[in-house]
């Protein structure tokens, strides 16, 4: 609800608490002028905007020195007048209870102001920042996404970090084993192995598990091995897709009692 002063002809928000204290019955916050809010009710806000300007007389304008020195004394003289009214305010909200109302701010220019921009700055450097540290620490998940790798790895060249290698064992294939007693040394055997990565991207090697069971099919050894122990080329650090990869071993046969065999690729 708007109402208007009928002493200055200011117009002012009322609010229904403040209707209801001594019957609508409100305290002009500019002029001081006690007055029934309902009775001076404005329906329409822009005839409540024309109401604040107030028509003065053409003057002649005076010289430039005197222009200012007469508005210093105005600024004065307006600033003393602002603290008599509130003193003026103060002692009659203790005195009558009556409430206050003071100038509509919706009619009045907004200001800009330097510390919304600096806290708009800040707010944006705390949300990259925030967004760093969540790429940072789940830049292995992300990597997930085959067309964010090469992204997060450019990242993390600048931030010095590491993207962990792809690992998916059932996309690696034993293509072809083989058993035979080793050429140089008695009561050992020599395997060999032929794996190829069928996956789309690089992938690390796996572990190579080997089994020897008796003729009767019991285990009686077993074994875990590195990709650094199994690897006939140089070791590279990945796998690379659909390129055959070959592994070489040499175990020893316990008592000479290994008949059959088995390897298994378990995840590293």
């Amino acid at each position: 609800m708007y109402t208007q002063c009928p002493a200055c002809l200011t117009t002012f928000k009322v609010t229904p608490a403040q209707l209801d204290v001594h019957g609508g019955m409100v305290r002009c916050g500019i002029c001081s002028a006690i007055f029934h809010a309902k009775e001076r009710q404005i329906k329409d806000q822009s005839r409540a905007e024309q109401t604040e300007a107030v028509p003065t007389e053409e003057t002649p304008t005076p010289k430039l020195d005197k222009q200012k020195r007469s508005g210093k004394g105005r600024r004065r003289s307006g600033r003393r007048r602002a603290d008599k009214l509130r003193f003026i305010d103060e002692k009659l909200a203790r005195e009558s209870g009556i409430p206050t109302v003071t100038k509509q701010p919706l009619f009045l220019r907004s200001r800009f102001h330097v510390s919304s921009l600096l806290w708009g700055f800040g707010s944006l450097a705390l949300l990259a920042l925030l967004a760093g540290q969540f790429v940072y620490f789940y830049r292995n998940e992300l990597a997930s996404v085959p067309s964010w790798r090469p992204v997060l790895a450019d990242i993390c060249l600048y931030a010095g970090c590491e993207l962990r290698i792809f690992r998916d064992i059932s996309k690696i294939e034993l293509l072809q084993t083989s058993i035979a007693p080793h050429p140089q040394y008695v009561n050992a055997l020599r395997l060999r192995a032929t794996i190829v990565n069928r996956a789309a991207f690089h992938q690390a090697y796996p572990r190579m598990e080997v089994t020897l069971s008796s003729r009767a099919g019991q285990v009686i050894a077993r074994r875990l091995f590195a990709p650094i122990q199994y690897s006939e080329t140089p070791l590279e650090a990945v796998l690379t897709p659909n390129v055959v990869a070959t592994a070489l071993l040499d175990v020893t046969n316990p008592e000479g009692k290994a008949f059959g065999y088995e390897i298994r690729l378990v995840t590293p």
